[in-house]
């Protein structure tokens, strides 16, 4: 009987273990579901920009006023030949980089010593007496004209990136600003070029008495500007950016009479200088 007791104790006891390893296979263990963290992508961030450039100018119409103390009148002409030279430019500035597409910046651009060769006869050459009296021979002259332009760009400018590919991003832009310009005084000079003794009425010399130097104008224009380009990641910071610039500035006065000329005032004006440059440099992301 006592046998029989514990064995029957014995399986008791396995039955209960049985079921309790039942239940414990039942219960499953509590799902902890993982929130992904979530992270803030800052695309905006201050730069620096530098840039070098090789830059081609175009200059429109050029007129000078002339005064004849015989007539007396004053007569408005236009150059028959008006060029403005090739120089290299330096470009700086600083920027926003509002959005991956979107960015502004403000820029201080230098255009140094563009040369300008004209004319200021209405045609290649005229008779030397429409200077003064000339003597009895016909002499005919021709007029040149020489001097410089520098140019100085302020500007703010928006730019739309066109998408990141392979980390080049391509762009264009616009700007609005002002420019300084500054005329260095123009050497007229005066030639006589066919036949004849190049003297007039009071046996002076056409090609030395009447070369005059005129004073060169200087002051604050509205500009404006196009631009298109594309950048290229050097680093996480640093950026190359190459492009083309079109810059248009709003003509004004050029160079005043010679010293001693009883009509005083602007006597060169010019019409509208275009600026074409070809640039690169680079951006430096401060953030």
């Amino acid at each position: 009987m006592r046998n029989v007791m514990k064995f029957s104790t014995l399986v008791a006891g396995l039955l209960a273990s049985t079921a309790l390893a039942n239940a414990a296979d039942l219960i499953e263990p509590p799902v902890v579901e993982l929130i992904p963290e979530v992270r803030t992508v800052h695309t905006g961030g201050w730069y620096l920009r530098g840039d070098l450039g090789y830059s081609h100018a175009k200059i429109e119409d050029v007129t000078f006023g002339q005064f004849d103390p015989i007539t007396p009148s004053y007569t408005v002409s236009k150059f028959s030949k008006a060029n403005l030279d090739e120089t290299w430019s330096l470009q700086g500035g600083i920027g926003y980089q509002v959005t991956d597409y979107f960015r502004v910046d403000a820029t201080l651009a230098r255009y140094n010593n563009l040369s300008f060769d004209g004319r200021s006869s209405s045609s290649g050459s005229f008779a030397c007496g429409l200077l003064s009296a000339d003597d009895a021979t016909v002499d005919t002259c021709s007029v040149s004209d020489d001097t410089s332009v520098s140019a100085t760009t302020l500007m703010a400018n928006a730019y739309v990136d066109l998408g990141n590919y392979s980390g080049i991003t391509p762009y264009v832009g616009a700007g609005i600003g002002g420019a300084h310009i500054k005329w260095k005084d123009v050497d007229n000079d005066v030639s006589c070029d066919a036949a004849g003794n190049c003297l007039n009425g009071a046996g002076e010399d056409y090609n030395t008495f009447h070369d005059t130097k005129h004073s060169g104008q200087d002051g604050w224009r509205f500009a404006w500007a196009l631009h298109a380009g594309a950048s290229y990641d050097l680093t996480r910071n640093m950026k190359l950016d190459a492009g083309y610039s079109y810059t248009r500035i709003e003509g004004g006065d050029m160079f005043n009479f010679e010293s001693g000329n009883t009509l005083s005032g602007t006597q060169g004006e010019h019409g509208d200088i275009e600026i074409h440059t070809v640039r690169a440099g680079v951006r430096w992301m401060i953030d």
